[in-house]
């Protein structure tokens, strides 16, 4: 029998929704995790995320954020050792440095939160999967709504470490079913009076340690399960999942400025508030 032959279309199509769900929701302020159970219940998709699976979905994403700012990453990294190892050229690196301590400041929360919340979290999500994400987008619409309906005061460039610790308290709640992280993110560093740009920057250079992190914990998990590498024709959808997360991550990241820039947070919100009383009526009724 050849490998061809045994591909089942009906189910690469279903790993190709949820890499394109995972590329979509991951940038955009509509909750990854949410989107995944609310197509589980509306497609009825008896779905096991394995821990490799769970991985390429990922890494995906976390591909395109590392490309596009590739030289981003090797300045601060390169600013960081230079100030710790050449005193003499601090003034010239003293921003980038503090850039990446801010870096790391507004990473902890969701550190702490992922390192002691991760195993509740999955089972809770077993469990109530559909609930709490309902309950989740609920809380992202209702952010988005009373953020799109009130004006940002003062824009700054600079982050400060007051605005990198809000900024990580933000995302801190994120690894909640259905809170967009990147939402969270982006509207904490708006309402902290930082400019669009800057806080685009930060809000996704934040994602990288943040999905870096995550990645490890699964990794960490696939070892102590004893998981092994699926069948041939399941790595093949695996590899069609990673790839369409990986495009639509790209094309989601493109239209994410004029949604902020034109005040759209609004739709968002009406469109996360439907999702979740869905996601809720769905799990009631299952």
């Amino acid at each position: 029998m050849s490998f061809f032959a045994v591909i089942d279309i009906a189910e690469m199509l279903k790993y190709l929704l949820l890499g394109i769900i995972q590329g979509i929701t991951e940038v955009l302020p509509i909750s990854s995790s949410g989107h995944v159970e609310l197509a589980k219940l509306l497609l009825h998709l008896q779905v096991d995320e394995g821990v490799l699976f769970l991985i390429l979905v990922n890494s995906g994403s976390l591909v395109v954020f590392l490309v596009y700012f590739a030289q981003d990453l090797f300045r601060l990294i390169r600013s960081f050792f230079l100030f710790i190892l050449r005193p003499q050229t601090r003034n010239e690196h003293r921003e980038n440095f503090h850039f990446c301590l801010k870096i790391v400041v507004a990473s902890i929360p969701a550190a702490l939160v992922g390192l002691l919340l991760s195993d509740w979290f999955d089972e809770m999500l077993l469990r109530y999967g559909g609930l709490l994400s309902g309950i989740g987008l609920m809380f992202t619409a209702t952010v988005l709504l009373t953020s799109g309906f009130r004006g940002f005061s003062r824009r700054n460039d600079i982050i400060s470490y007051r605005d990198a610790l809000f900024i990580g308290l933000c995302q801190g709640i994120a690894p909640v079913p259905g809170v967009s992280r990147s939402g969270m993110t982006m509207i904490g560093s708006l309402h902290r009076g930082v400019k669009l740009e800057s806080s685009l920057r930060f809000a996704f250079m934040l994602y990288i340690p943040a999905s870096a992190g995550a990645m490890l914990l699964y990794v960490k998990k696939m070892f102590s399960e004893g998981t092994g590498l699926p069948s041939s024709e399941y790595l093949l959808y695996y590899a069609v999942a990673f790839l369409a997360a990986l495009l639509f991550t790209a094309l989601a990241f493109r239209w994410i400025r004029p949604i902020f820039r034109n005040g759209r947070l609004k739709y968002f919100g009406y469109y996360c508030m439907a999702a979740g009383l869905v996601s809720i009526a769905l799990f009631l009724m299952k």
